[in-house]
């Protein structure tokens, strides 16, 4: 599992862009989750990766050149913070086990946010190992309803992916050189660099 991180600008068909690449690649994709970045006018996708770390540095190459993409990271699991979000229905077989689903609840730091008489919607937090064992004893329960946000992700240290965006007039930008191994990348012009490729952090 992978992280690859990209700060796009928000502008129509930026989306199926970005998805178009790793899709004509088949790139086996885990999580996929996007919201306001911090720059005005730009959006963050992050993406989790079921891949080799080189085939996600590829797919970070193919994505820097697309016309609206402002920047790529690709982190391995320890060098980025990842959160995630998940509303979970529990439709309980037994309303009388209805206190032991709540100290579950209690053990993963669920918060309720819906009550019924035969059923409950928590809402947990955390990494997806995490989320996944919830769900596994939740449905010890009863059946069970999800909608999971997909994995939020920032990569450790002070290096910060915006930075691509706010950095000063006249700034040299990065540049970066396909290799010849490298598959065909969509036509287009953006900026790529090498360190965010490599991975970030410490």
């Amino acid at each position: 599992m992978i992280h690859v991180m990209v700060l796009a600008a928000d502008r129509p068909g930026v989306l199926r862009r970005i998805l178009g690449v790793y899709e004509s690649r088949r790139y086996r994709v885990r999580s996929l989750a996007t919201g306001a970045a911090g720059p005005a006018g730009f959006v963050r996708v992050n993406l989790v990766l079921d891949e080799p770390a080189d085939r996600a540095h590829r797919l970070a190459a193919q994505l820097a050149r697309l016309v609206d993409v402002a920047g790529v990271e690709v982190a391995e699991p320890s060098r980025a913070v990842g959160r995630e979000l998940a509303l979970v229905k529990v439709l309980l077989e037994h309303p009388a086990r209805r206190a032991d689903l709540l100290q579950m609840a209690q053990v993963f730091r669920a918060r309720v946010v819906d009550v019924a008489p035969r059923s409950l919607v928590l809402e947990v937090t955390g990494d997806p190992a995490k989320l996944d064992a919830f769900l596994g004893l939740a449905r010890e329960f009863g059946p069970v309803e999800v909608m999971r946000t997909g994995v939020a992700a920032l990569a450790r240290g002070s290096q910060v992916l915006a930075a691509a965006v706010v950095a000063p007039a006249g700034t040299p930008g990065p540049s970066w050189e396909p290799s010849g191994e490298e598959d065909p990348l969509p036509s287009g012009a953006g900026a790529f660099s090498p360190a965010l490729a490599a991975g970030s952090g410490p």
